[in-house]
């Protein structure tokens, strides 16, 4: 048999070729191109194989996640920039207990963590031969981060910081022109306790937390001992006293102690009760006899014969206003103490335990003057007196003052008063010279505490001149009969008498300065 390409057919029995219409063999191109065609699949295969075992050598699978970050066909480099920022900070933030946020760089406390080292075992140990299996599933990766820093240097940072000059106030009660108010309390940003500052944020940086707060349990601040809240009512117990006032009366003014000032002289207690301050309400009472006190003061004083003159102070004389400063604070701190409004009150003048009181006449006194139209006026150096009332002289005679051979006898000048009378009166004493009386008046009018009076002395037969300056009497006024009666009977009790010399006898006497 002739050499021929055979064929199976359907049967699987041998045929020889068959020609064509033209006499040629048929060719079987169906298994040429299945061969050709598996031959490309299988050499493409192995391209994308080789080349993804070459992409992935020396990086993560896809799919993968180390400590729950993404790292999906990332490199060394790029993997390790992801986890570190995810989970290695570059700044530690301290917030302050008032909200401001302090931040420091981790590389000022040379902060350093395992990650690089990690990162690099795991992708050391992924196998490219098998990077196409990262498509069928996911691959988790896990380790237990590693940090270190330096504590000395953290606690130096902490220490540079800054954190606030803030000082920390407690809530307190002011006193003010409308009533009591609460002022509140502050919370201060200032650090008292760096210590405990430093070993707070040192834990918490051990604990891995970077945003750190400063709050009160810290230790680190000092807190507010006080709250506005815990003074509220305090406050609203003292506001009950915000219309209480009370008034004195000077006669031709008052003086009203009330709102701020009457507030100034109170104690607070703790429950918002509050007692009258003793040092307080005295220097208050120091304040008004420094207004209003007149004794022991000098006068303007328009004289029948000088004209206008001053009128000296004197130790004898005795007339107008002297508060008496403890007995007025006293009355002042129980007025306070009960706490009701006093509409009108006197303050408590001084008085001699015998019935004198240091006062003057009420409807003279004014700003400017407390001796006023109606008085008795002796000119010692005329040896005269008169009487006036309502500005017009109504009697004047002769007298005769202390002898000015002493100053034991010598009548002294300034203002007195009518303060006691009597008739029918004994007159007993001794001086400081040594010198005694005893005689009888018929009419005495005492015009001050040591016993100086205007009375009659019958067994005078001359009055004025000069007389007085050696044969006076031992201080008190001598008067003819018919004047000292009229001063007992005419003038009326607390009548200012008004006593002086010339300018020229003041000096010799030595009676101005």
């Amino acid at each position: 048999m002739s050499t021929k390409q055979l064929n199976k057919n359907k049967n699987g029995t041998e045929s020889a070729g068959k020609k064509n219409k033209s006499g040629k063999k048929n060719t079987n191109y169906v298994g040429i191109i299945c061969g050709t065609a598996l031959g490309v699949i299988v050499l493409s295969g192995g391209l994308v194989y080789f080349g993804g075992k070459s992409y992935y050598n020396s990086r993560f699978l896809a799919n993968t996640t180390v400590n729950g970050v993404d790292v999906s066909s990332m490199n060394y480099d790029k993997a390790c920039r992801e986890i570190e920022s995810k989970e290695v900070p570059k700044e530690l933030t301290v917030s302050t207990i008032d909200g401001k946020k302090v931040k420091i760089d981790t590389s000022e406390f040379d902060y350093k963590s395992n990650v690089k080292d990690e990162v690099k075992k795991l992708i050391e140990n992924v196998n490219p031969n098998t990077w196409f299996s990262g498509f069928a599933g996911d691959t988790d990766y896990e380790f237990k981060e590693k940090v270190s820093y330096d504590s000395d240097k953290l606690k130096e940072a902490l220490k540079n910081a800054g954190w606030g000059d803030t000082e920390t106030k407690n809530a307190e009660i002011e006193n003010g022109k409308d009533g009591y108010t609460v002022s509140k309390e502050v919370q201060g940003n200032k650090v008292t306790n760096m210590d405990k500052l430093c070993s707070y944020v040192d834990g918490q940086v051990k604990s891995g937390n970077f945003n750190v707060e400063l709050n009160a349990d810290t230790g680190c601040y000092t807190l507010p001992e006080v709250t506005a809240d815990e003074l509220a009512e305090k406050c609203e117990n003292l506001n009950k006293i915000a219309d209480l006032s009370i008034t004195y009366d000077f006669d031709y003014t008052t003086e009203t102690l009330k709102g701020e000032k009457l507030r100034s002289l109170l104690d607070i207690d703790s429950d918002g009760t509050y007692t009258a301050n003793w040092d307080k309400c005295m220097k208050y009472v120091e304040s008004l006899a420094k207004k209003y006190d007149t004794y022991n003061k000098k006068r303007k004083f328009h004289a029948t014969l000088q004209g206008d003159i001053i009128v000296p102070p004197s130790s004898d004389a005795k007339y107008g206003w002297w508060i008496d400063q403890n007995k007025t604070c006293e009355a002042l701190v129980n007025m306070l103490n009960e706490g009701k409004t006093v509409k009108k009150v006197d303050p408590i003048y001084y008085d001699n335990g015998g019935g004198y009181v240091f006062t003057g006449v009420e409807s003279a006194r004014s700003k400017d003057d407390d001796i006023g139209k109606t008085y008795v006026e002796i000119d010692l150096t005329a040896q005269h007196l008169w009487v006036y009332k309502k500005g017009k002289k109504v009697y004047e005679c002769d007298i005769v003052s202390g002898q000015t051979t002493s100053m034991a006898r010598t009548t002294l000048p300034g203002v007195y008063k009518v303060w006691s009378k009597a008739t029918n009166y004994r007159m007993k004493d001794t001086n400081a010279d040594g010198e005694s009386w005893d005689t009888t008046c018929n009419y005495w009018n005492r015009v001050a505490i040591v016993g100086i009076g205007l009375h009659d002395t019958v067994t005078r037969s001359a009055f004025g001149g000069t007389i007085y300056q050696y044969l006076g009497s031992h201080g008190c006024i001598n008067m003819p009969l018919e004047g000292a009666k009229y001063i007992y009977d005419k003038v009326a009790m607390g009548t200012p008498v008004v006593m002086y010399y010339s300018k020229e006898m003041n000096k010799q006497f030595g009676f101005t300065k």
